[in-house]
């Protein structure tokens, strides 16, 4: 039986069979047969979805493009080796989620500063130790953020996407979190972190300057991914909890997801004597703390799935035995696991050579029009027919590209005409428009192609994250234009692995013996939940990303 609609998601199903389009793709509610479909019957699938239905029921509505990720989640539970010995196959354990609402912005930060940490190299702090302020963003959508330090929760890991001012070449800078303090100054809510590289101390002694460079950011915009926390780890960190009736953002929640909370808390919430504006102003009802953490959660899942990188150099085949290694906290001699991250989706198509770095010039549709061409020969090789290449961008390229298409048919066949494209087209499921798009016909000189170019508010964020000019117009300037992406994705070439689901449920205090005489101890609660996953790209052939790149796109040549 399907669960009540009112409570589940959406499935987006994109596949060949579609021509790997999402303009033919077909949307459903999401029901438990989607899942068993998919052979997903094991417990730890099943967490999933029960965690997915709590959350929805408490209010979480997913994003277009958290549905698309949900929507291809596969079981690899039977590919995992593991063996709990010293020298055993490394096992990724990485934590994410993905992004959620898309109306608030708690989730880029503008780097103001960066210098080397003052006490690098002595009392526990590697040498690599590297201080950046961090402050709000320019956007018009960006929102204020008193105590900005607690976003930054240690070992988390935030990117820095930057450029050298002289070369003007883009950099995509992950740093794992050491600590956070408040930085505020002149009534701006600032935060001074202080983060170390993905390198180990060995290869970090022997770079000089230049090679420090890159891993060194003064400038760009910085944004949290999920940590790297093995299931037998202490970690427990409680993220922000937003008062939505005032502030209007979200928590910022790490891929362990931690709710605690004692009886005395729950004594006050519920107390009749309690007043309105602190139950409603000062304190969030329980189930509201945690609808707000889920959806923190989920964003920062979103981030790593896309973003994600390697927790350090020597995350290879060959160098896995010197990642870092999980101990049991009661035996410090006994090696658990080897820990490492999930390669996101654009790490993954950077090592393959898949992603052009336009360097601030201007987007040439010519050029664009031959990527698409080669992706479709690349998604025709399995012997499946494409007519319709996928672009994803911000409103303001989709909208330039629009002009241009306009004045190419124009020009090319000296007539106004609304023949050769199909403007204002969306994906629409229960008269909910998910995704805009535009539907342009390419000459067969240009690839002989349908493009469809989509744009959604997650990349239109991201832009005005960098910078923001007055008004509210398109960001400008070099910053902006490393804030400029176009993806061609394939969705049914991409899958979300899932390998394991964890959860447990904690009570502190009911056997201490200092409570033995008390009739009602002050129980402390804990609740942890965690996945194990992969994002996997199955031909990065298929798939390709042109970033940085200017707000005045050029072409095509008629």
């Amino acid at each position: 039986m399907a669960f009540p609609s009112n409570c589940d998601g959406r499935v987006i199903l994109a596949d060949p069979s579609t021509g790997c389009t999402l303009t033919r793709a077909t949307i459903k509610g999401m029901t438990p047969a989607d899942f068993e479909a998919q052979d997903v019957k094991e417990v730890g699938m099943d967490r999933l979805i029960t965690r997915a239905k709590e959350a929805r029921v408490a209010g979480v509505i997913e994003s277009t493009l958290e549905t698309l990720l949900m929507s291809r989640m596969a079981p690899i539970k039977n590919a995992l080796t593991k063996q709990s010995i010293s020298g055993s196959d490394s096992v990724i354990l990485p934590y994410i989620y993905m992004r959620q609402k898309r109306n608030i912005n708690s989730n880029y930060f503008l780097v103001e500063t960066g210098a080397a940490n003052p006490s690098a190299g002595s009392n526990g702090i590697p040498a690599s130790a590297w201080d950046i302020t961090l402050k709000k963003h320019a956007s018009p959508y960006a929102t204020s953020l008193p105590t900005l330090e607690r976003y930054f929760l240690p070992g988390k890991y935030i990117v820095v996407e930057w450029f050298k001012s002289d070369t003007k070449v883009a950099y995509s800078t992950q740093l794992k979190v050491i600590s956070a303090v408040n930085a505020d100054a002149g009534g701006v809510f600032k935060a001074k972190v202080t983060v170390e590289p993905n390198v180990s101390a060995a290869t970090w002694a022997g770079f000089d300057a230049t090679a420090k460079g890159p891993y060194q950011p003064a400038t760009g915009l910085a944004y949290n991914l999920a940590n790297s926390v093995s299931d037998y780890e202490s970690w427990c960190y409680n993220d922000v909890a937003e008062n939505t009736n005032k502030l209007l953002t979200f928590w910022l929640q790490t891929s362990r997801e931690t709710h605690q909370y004692n009886d005395e808390y729950l004594k006050a919430l519920n107390a009749a004597l309690t007043s309105g504006y602190f139950k409603d102003f000062r304190q969030l009802p329980l189930a509201e703390q945690k609808r707000l953490q889920h959806k923190k959660f989920l964003r920062d899942w979103i981030n790593s799935v896309f973003y994600g990188q390697r927790i350090d150099d020597n995350q290879t085949v060959e160098g896995y035995r010197s990642l870092p290694q999980v101990k049991d906290p009661a035996n410090p001699n006994c090696t658990l696991e080897y820990k490492a991250n999930a390669l996101g989706f654009q790490q993954q198509l950077t090592d393959c050579t898949r992603v052009g770095d336009s360097a601030g010039a201007q987007l040439n549709l010519d050029v664009v029009a031959a990527d698409g061409y080669d992706l479709k020969r690349a998604r025709e090789a399995d012997g499946t027919s494409i007519d319709t290449i996928d672009w994803m961008t911000d409103r303001w390229t989709a909208g330039n590209i629009l002009e241009l298409m306009q004045a190419y048919y124009k020009a090319k066949y000296g007539i106004d005409t609304t023949r050769y494209y199909q403007p204002n087209q969306a994906l629409v499921h229960e008269k909910e428009v998910l995704m805009p798009y535009n539907i342009y016909q390419l000459p067969p000189d240009l690839g002989g192609y349908n493009m469809a170019v989509f744009h959604d508010s997650y990349f239109d964020d991201k832009l005005t994250a960098f910078v923001a000019s007055s008004g509210g117009a398109a960001p400008a300037g070099d910053l902006g234009n490393r804030g400029r992406v176009l993806w061609g994705v394939d969705w049914s070439d991409f899958l979300l692995g899932i390998v394991a689901s964890s959860s447990v449920q904690r009570q502190t205090n009911t056997a201490d013996n200092l409570y033995n005489c008390i009739i009602k101890p002050n129980i402390s609660h804990y609740m942890l939940n965690s996945v194990m996953w992969t994002s996997i790209l199955q031909d990065p052939a298929r798939h390709l990303i042109r970033h940085n790149f200017g707000s005045a796109p050029t072409g095509p040549t008629a």
